[in-house]
């Protein structure tokens, strides 16, 4: 990352990394793969690419926030290779945020847990800790700010609130940037310039080697899989055209 300030790291770039590495680690698909329409990730980089999808969806989210806002991606935090997906900071705040990519599903929110079609996820302890890392890099450089963890649930079908979390806020991705924009001013012009020209600094955070052409990369693996999921909607779009002349009998025109 030399020479690249932190406002410059794409959205999702650390998972589309990851789905690079995995995509080009795995054999081609064979022709008859292709002409199926078989998908062209692996298993394991599936839920990748569904998450790289979804932390750009909510990186271009927040590049509609009002001024006086900035918001940093993928952010290197830590010592392992853990990053905070999105790093927001404004009068509002700080805001760690945590993008979920779920679509379709159901999602179900409890004081103390994320429950995902009825599973269990560890949202709300990550989070918490991303938040904490956070906090105490900012009491370390003498900034005192409140720093708020937030989860955002991408493309959900249903987002049912039981009990407000207690820690961390659970947001859809559609009311986030309002949300933000409504919080109650807590941080002078001063402090929010001292917090975003901290978390601009390259050297606040884990270094790490990113690759100039990742999201071309990413781009060609993206068309990639919409190409064979047309390829899919053929051959069912096909199939039914199929059942329904078998289902439907013929009935020969007879001249008057």
């Amino acid at each position: 990352m030399s020479g690249q300030r932190m406002r410059d790291r794409a959205p999702g770039a650390a998972v589309m990394e990851q789905v690079v590495r995995l995509h080009e680690a795995c054999p081609q698909r064979s022709r008859l793969a292709r002409a199926l329409g078989r998908h062209p990730l692996s298993e394991d980089a599936q839920p990748w690419f569904s998450g790289a999808l979804g932390e750009r969806e909510v990186g271009a989210l927040l590049s509609r926030l009002p001024q006086g806002w900035s918001a940093f991606h993928a952010v290197p935090v830590g010592t392992g290779d853990a990053d905070v997906d999105h790093l927001v900071v404004g009068p509002g705040g700080v805001f760690v945020i945590n993008t979920k990519h779920h679509r379709g599903a159901r999602v179900t929110i409890y004081a103390r847990s994320v429950l995902v079609e009825g599973v269990k996820k560890p949202y709300l302890r990550n989070s918490d800790l991303e938040a904490s890392r956070v906090r105490g890099l900012l009491l370390r450089a003498g900034i005192d700010a409140p720093v708020e963890p937030v989860i955002v649930i991408v493309g959900a079908k249903e987002l049912r609130m039981r009990q407000k979390p207690v820690r961390a806020a659970v947001l859809r991705s559609e009311g986030l940037v309002r949300w933000l924009s409504r919080r109650p001013n807590r941080l002078d012009e001063q402090t929010v310039a001292r917090a975003t020209s901290l978390f601009d600094d390259p050297a606040t955070w884990r270094p790490v080697v990113s690759s100039s052409d990742t999201q071309e990369r990413f781009h060609a693996i993206e068309r990639e899989v919409r190409g064979a999921q047309w390829v899919r909607f053929g051959w069912a779009f096909a199939g039914g055209l199929g059942m329904l002349a078998v289902a439907v009998p013929f009935v020969p025109f007879l001249p008057r």
